[in-house]
């Protein structure tokens, strides 16, 4: 059923969009508003996708705009599909084949899941930006909506999903860390109509608190 995996795309996106940021490097002391440990980073010190210094996880700098993909890391935006999402255009989707992999999905973040800056000097883009600190933990929101058709014993049938989950800190119900703050899924042909999950109409931790 679309529904059961649907949701597996934001595990997956978890990895995509932070798989440009390894483990922290040492710098001068600064303050972790995540952790409350001692960190070291400046605002001044960080660097725009423009200057060029920022590379990808294959190593190439990445740009301003949309790339080939459907990732616009200056404007935390991902507009492509489920096969383009794990920046491979081969047709599969994490090694998945079906009639999913050419469904669209669009994706907004926040600076706290994946800025578009690298503040450590790492030549990747941060996570868990905040206050100017990198934490190397995606923290704040991520949103999917996904459109999509497949065929069943009575033809082509459409569906829209969307959903949103932000970050909440250790012991969160989602992969320990995270929580849906809401679900929506349309699909007539099974009966699937609105609203699933309606937690928090706020956007996670770091808007909230």
């Amino acid at each position: 059923m679309k529904a059961k995996r649907l949701f597996s795309v934001i595990l997956a996106l978890v990895v995509v969009l932070t798989i440009v940021s390894p483990v922290l490097a040492d710098k001068p002391v600064g303050f972790d508003p995540v952790t409350g440990a001692e960190t070291a980073w400046s605002t001044s010190d960080c660097a725009k996708i423009q200057s060029g210094t920022i590379l990808d996880s294959a190593g190439n700098p990445l740009e301003t705009g949309f790339d080939i993909y459907g990732y616009n890391y200056q404007a935390h935006l991902f507009d492509g599909t489920y096969d383009s999402a794990d920046r491979k255009l081969d047709g599969m989707y994490w090694g998945q084949t079906g009639d999913f992999v050419d469904d669209k999905l669009q994706m907004k973040w926040s600076d706290e899941w994946l800025s578009n800056v690298d503040c450590n000097g790492d030549h990747k883009l941060d996570r868990g930006l905040i206050n100017g600190v990198p934490t190397n933990i995606s923290a704040g929101w991520l949103t999917n909506h996904v459109n999509g058709d497949y065929i069943d014993a009575n033809g082509l049938q459409h569906y829209t999903y969307f959903v949103k989950i932000g970050y909440f800190g250790p012991d969160s119900p989602l992969w320990g860390s995270y929580d849906v703050l809401e679900e929506v899924y349309n699909d007539p042909a099974v009966g699937a109509h609105g609203v699933t999950i309606y937690a928090d109409p706020g956007l996670g931790f770091f808007t909230q608190h």
